[in-house]
């Protein structure tokens, strides 16, 4: 039983799997590092408006200009009765006031923090981080737009790091076989006989 063609697939699968586990592991792992990042701007908006409403001030909140959600990238903040109704705010969307999913209020009235993904409208996507503050529930939240066009950019950086690995190493493995084969070659064939 012939074990040479196994070896040989082996010997060409396993670094074209390896590296494909390293380009992807890299990506997955840059891809959560810039979505987690985007979390970074609204929780300190939220928190710096939430410690405001505990003291019964709300300085941050007026200040905040209005923001159209399908438009602007800017940063909003939204302070939601217990009920889900938008009191105060930063954040319009079709000329009202947003309002969180009750979902998304209900967790954070359990855990007193909520983190999502929300996307009101089909291609308007934003980090949001909700904050409960005795009965009320302070949002902030970003346009995920510019984390996601850096998305694009990571795939297409990585793929070209990727293709160029696998070219590399398909041509190294192609070249080792052929001077292996040329080895063999050589040992096989009959030594020059001397003349005397």
């Amino acid at each position: 039983m012939k074990v040479e063609p196994w070896r040989t697939l082996v010997r060409w699968l396993l670094p074209v799997v390896v590296t494909t586990i390293i380009f992807g592991t890299i990506y997955v792992v840059t891809q959560q590092l810039d979505r987690l990042s985007a979390n970074d701007d609204p929780l300190r908006l939220a928190s710096q408006v939430a410690a405001e409403l505990r003291e019964g001030q709300s300085a941050t909140i007026h200040a905040q200009p209005h923001v159209d959600l399908q438009r602007s990238l800017a940063l909003f903040v939204v302070v939601e009765n217990s009920q889900g109704s938008a009191t105060a705010g930063s954040g319009f969307l079709k000329n009202q006031l947003v309002s969180l999913p009750t979902g998304v209020l209900a967790n954070a009235a359990i855990s007193g923090r909520d983190d999502v993904t929300w996307e009101p409208e089909r291609g308007l996507r934003f980090a949001t981080v909700t904050l409960r503050v005795g009965d009320q529930f302070v949002t902030a939240g970003q346009s995920l737009a510019p984390s996601e066009d850096r998305d694009n950019t990571f795939r297409q950086l990585i793929g070209f790091g990727w293709l160029a690995s696998m070219v590399v190493i398909c041509g190294s493995l192609y070249w080792m076989r052929r001077v292996e084969l040329r080895l063999r070659s050589a040992e096989r064939s009959p030594a020059p006989r001397s003349s005397e």
